[in-house]
């Protein structure tokens, strides 16, 4: 009986005490997410027409039960959404669930000839038997310019 109370004890004690010490840590790459392009063309061939930044928060439970809550500030709908996969020569893949928040970046920037991620971030509390997840991505929008 004893030793049924004491794991009983131990058992409740980890619980209670479980969201008392979060862990944070953030990931930022070190090298350039945008490829290596084979035409000649600089920086002065094209016009910013702006950046965007896009944000998702999820939760992941057990390590392996996912669920998105927010999509750029606003609750994620999973039967109503949009997801944007960039395509080109080179392969270059939105990590994560960003790809559900890339459609703000088309949206505000439709004239664009090309996006580039610029810098991404990923900001990760991890508690007992699950993490909060939020990443960060700024996407610049490009637009050839017109020569006459």
């Amino acid at each position: 009986m004893k030793r049924v109370m004491l794991i009983a004890t131990a058992l409740m004690v980890a619980l209670l005490t479980s969201c008392g010490s979060l862990k944070h840590y953030e990931k930022v790459p070190a090298a350039s997410m945008v490829p290596e392009a084979r035409l000649h063309v600089g920086m002065d061939d094209l016009v910013l027409l702006g950046e965007s930044t896009i944000t998702v928060t999820s939760r992941t439970y057990f390590g392996m039960i996912k669920r998105i809550d927010k999509v750029n500030g606003a609750t994620f709908n999973p039967r109503n959404n949009t997801a944007v996969q960039l395509y080109g020569n080179a392969v270059m893949n939105i990590p994560g669930n960003l790809k559900y928040a890339a459609g703000k970046v088309v949206a505000d920037y439709p004239n664009a000839d090309f996006y580039a991620p610029a810098i991404y971030k990923e900001e990760v509390n991890e508690m007992f038997l699950g993490k909060i997840t939020t990443q960060t991505m700024v996407v610049k929008a490009y637009k050839y310019k017109k020569f006459q």
